[in-house]
Parts: structure tokens; C-alpha cells; sequence
């Protein structure tokens, strides 16, 4: 299977993810499949849809994050809500370069 997703950078507060397609609103329904695909060890907890903002809610090793897809921009990126949130994505990072 081709990756969809490849991690693209890490900053203080998110992961920001590259989809290796050209992608609207329409098609976040398959490529959020194709993301939980691509990472398996990410359990999916809830979807909110916006006008133009969707995010995932899921766990990774009982930690909670969210990837938002903005549609407008065709951006994508990771946030963790924990206290020490900085520290788990620089680990969640290093996990998803791997897969």
C-alpha cells in the first residue's frame, strides 16, 4: 500500500502531516480510513465535522490527540491536549517516521 501520510515536521505544539494527494472536504471520509490504515496502533475515539475544519479524536499508548484536517488549505496536523503534550508528540514523531 502506498502511504497517504508522511510526518513533515514537528513543532512545540502539533506534528504537521503531508497527504500525498490532492483532497477536499468530500474525500475526508476515505482518507481518514486510509489514515487509521496507514497507522494501525491509533485507536479512533470521534470524528467532528465542521464548515471547513474535521478532527479525529484518538488514543496512542492511553494518551489522547486529535489530527485536524482543514480543508481549505488542504492542511493536516496532530495536537495533543495532555499537559505534557510537547513530550508525547516528539514521541508520537519519531513513532509515525518509522511506519
Amino acid at each position: 500500500m502506498i502511504k497517504l501520510f508522511a510526518c513533515k515536521e514537528l513543532t512545540a505544539t502539533a506534528i504537521i502531516m503531508e497527504v500525498n494527494i490532492n483532497w477536499s472536504q468530500d474525500d475526508l471520509p476515505l482518507i481518514i480510513e486510509r489514515y487509521f490504515q496507514q497507522y494501525t496502533l491509533f485507536e479512533k475515539l470521534e470524528w467532528s465535522k465542521g464548515a471547513d475544519l474535521e478532527a479525529v479524536r484518538f488514543k496512542w499508548q492511553q494518551h489522547d490527540f486529535t489530527i485536524n484536517f482543514e480543508c481549505y488549505s488542504q492542511s493536516a496536523w496532530l495536537e495533543c491536549p495532555e499537559h505534557n503534550g510537547s513530550e508525547l508528540l516528539t514521541a508520537l514523531f519519531q513513532e509515525m517516521s518509522n511506519i
